[in-house]
């Protein structure tokens, strides 16, 4: 059996990109023109590679915990990766808080790789240390063979104080070119209407929407993804 920490796999990563020199291009998630300018941009800063530490969020403090496990019996036979996160922005009107958790269970035989459980991401959320009517939760819905695109899409709903929104992984960047094979971003509709996004590549930021209905839930649920190490990358 073999134990794999996340975060030892990530630092690596940071560094082999800081090695690589400046030729590569940060991606950023292609967005509407429209969106842009119905949003408000906020930039989270701090989420590194680590396992906890502190974030700002445009000049709101927060802190944040993560982990990320590998589960391997001979691997790659059987594998299952599982982990979660925490965190708790510090605002004007209260503090804002998340807990998440998520499970996926591969199977490789040959070439052959079957995903029997497949991904579920999933928060719940509080405000000022109380459970609050909202919870996300995002899942992988291709099935259990995989897909024929080859991308590790990501869709799931956002339930936040009697507001539905859908959540769907983003793949392209504003450069064009062939889609990313994980999400480099994630956007969030309402009633068919693209209302917000979070950007995962380069500088993390949350498009907020303006309108205060779905604002927190929008914000909420941009900082839990930021955190969130997804076994597809």
């Amino acid at each position: 059996m073999m134990k794999t920490n996340r975060g030892m796999l990530t630092a690596a990563a940071a560094a082999a990109l800081l090695l690589g020199g400046c030729g590569i291009r940060e991606a950023h998630i292609a967005m509407p023109g429209d969106l842009t300018a119905a949003s408000e941009p906020l930039r989270l800063r701090g989420i590194g590679g680590g396992t906890r530490g502190s974030f700002d969020l445009e000049g709101a403090p927060g802190s944040f915990t993560r982990s990320a496990e590998r589960l391997g019996i001979f691997d790659p036979l059987l594998v299952r990766n599982s982990g979660g996160g925490s965190f708790r922005l510090a605002g004007a009107s209260g503090d804002l808080a998340g807990r998440c958790r998520f499970v996926e269970r591969e199977v490789t035989i040959g070439n052959i790789a079957v995903t029997p459980d497949r991904l579920r991401f999933s928060c719940g959320f509080a405000r000022d240390g109380r459970p609050t009517a909202a919870e996300l939760v995002l899942e992988d819905p291709k099935s259990a063979f995989g897909t024929v695109h080859g991308r590790s899409e990501r869709r799931g709903i956002l339930y936040f104080e009697g507001e539905e929104i859908e959540v769907r992984s983003i793949h392209r960047d504003q450069g064009g070119g062939l889609p990313a094979p994980h999400a480099i971003g994630y956007m969030f509709a309402q009633d068919g209407r693209e209302i917000g996004a979070v950007n995962l590549n380069g500088a993390r930021t949350i498009y907020a929407p303006r309108d205060p209905r779905v604002r927190e839930a929008v914000i909420a649920a941009g900082i839990a993804l930021a955190l969130f190490w997804d076994p597809a990358v």
